[in-house]
């Protein structure tokens, strides 16, 4: 993978932790309700759940597709 298709993905991923972040924080400060999902914890559990999928994704690529070469293929020996 790039350097420069690692960036942007790495971006995007860290992008939807904090906008879901910033709206979890906004239910609960401000005890908004959406009027077409009255659920707000079902609401918060799918912006829990987008959260754990970019870590997830950020981790795989990290793992994978990091800067350093070497470490890479350290983690994949171990």
């Amino acid at each position: 993978m790039n350097d420069k298709l690692r960036m942007v993905l790495k971006k995007r991923y860290e992008a939807d932790i904090e906008d879901a972040k910033y709206k979890i924080k906004c239910y609960s400060e401000h005890e908004l309700v959406i009027p077409e999902h009255p659920d707000i914890t079902a609401e918060v559990d799918k912006l829990l759940m987008k959260m754990a999928e970019a870590e997830d994704k950020l981790a795989v690529m990290s793992l994978h597709y990091g800067d350093n070469v070497a470490d890479n293929l350290k983690h994949k020996i171990l």
